[in-house]
């Protein structure tokens, strides 16, 4: 009885630590920015914060975890301005979304961030780490791929949400790496692109191109369509490189690798917030305007 209270004491705390940690917005920003809620997550899906407004694309996929929290809705593949002044944003957030979006969508989310920041504002980006991930595909390292676990149980129903055809353990170390950055051409997809890659030639595509060249390649054969079905697939790929090229496109000069928790900004550091999603395996950049 002693363990479950005091576990249940801890949840309660940290749930209070979540709410109540408004002081240090008030003490950074002042009242103005705080109480019009000027700090942007995008793709905010649970998340909630008096402080904040979430930026989501309201979605039968996310119903569940998005509720009531709706701030904005933006559908990023429209590549449409984000309905926010500009000068105005103190920080723009988004955790692991931008491999959800094509290109031309990131590169719009980038620029509109960049827009609606004020001088000196903050935009920080997490999403899987493409280095990474190739690594563990070319040493055969399949416990990299933890998150595979929850998918290697043999549910229907969990099996059949992300449109998986097998269990994830059953899969070839090719189908699993190519799943992670451009789901729906992986064979292991149900209702994916009309173009597929298999193992033999994912292999022959990454002996041939050059690395980022081949990772582009099998991006390119991913369908917006069935990403409008199923906009929990990931249909991109990310590195320090091309975040940095984007943003830098974007019009930020100050850009730079940060680290789980290590942002610039001091409310960005509360990781029961922030930095939530796999952690082990993602990338951290962060942009000043």
């Amino acid at each position: 009885m002693f363990k479950i209270m005091g576990y249940d004491l801890i949840l309660r705390i940290r749930k209070l630590k979540k709410i109540y940690d408004i002081n240090i917005y008030y003490k950074i920003y002042g009242i103005e920015p705080v109480e019009n809620r000027r700090f942007y997550n995008i793709g905010a899906g649970e998340f909630q914060h008096t402080a904040w407004t979430n930026v989501d694309h309201e979605s039968e996929w996310y119903k569940d975890v998005q509720g009531s929290n709706m701030g904005i809705d933006w559908d990023l593949l429209t590549l449409t301005p984000i309905p926010v002044e500009d000068n105005s944003a103190e920080i723009v957030y988004s955790s692991h979304t931008i491999e959800h979006i094509n290109n031309e969508a990131a590169q719009n989310m980038f620029n509109e961030s960049y827009r609606i920041l004020k001088q000196g504002g903050v935009l920080r980006i997490t999403t899987p780490n493409i280095d990474l991930d190739f690594r563990a595909y070319k040493t055969n390292d399949r416990n990299y791929f933890y998150w595979i676990d929850q998918y290697s149980v043999k549910t229907p129903k969990k099996l059949e949400r992300v449109q998986l055809n097998k269990p994830l353990n059953e899969a070839s170390i090719q189908q699993i790496f190519l799943w992670h950055f451009a789901s729906s051409v992986s064979l292991l997809h149900n209702d994916g692109a009309p173009e597929r890659i298999n193992d033999e030639k994912l292999d022959e595509i990454f002996q041939e191109l050059d690395y980022e060249e081949a990772l582009d390649y099998c991006t390119s054969k991913c369908s917006l369509e069935v990403q409008r079905k199923y906009p929990g697939n990931h249909i991109n790929w990310w590195n320090k490189n091309k975040l940095f090229q984007m943003l830098s496109i974007a019009g930020f000069k100050n850009i730079y690798l940060s680290g789980y928790g290590q942002s610039k900004a001091p409310v960005l550091r509360n990781t029961m917030l922030f930095d939530t999603t796999h952690p082990k395996i993602s990338l951290y950049v962060e942009a000043i305007k």
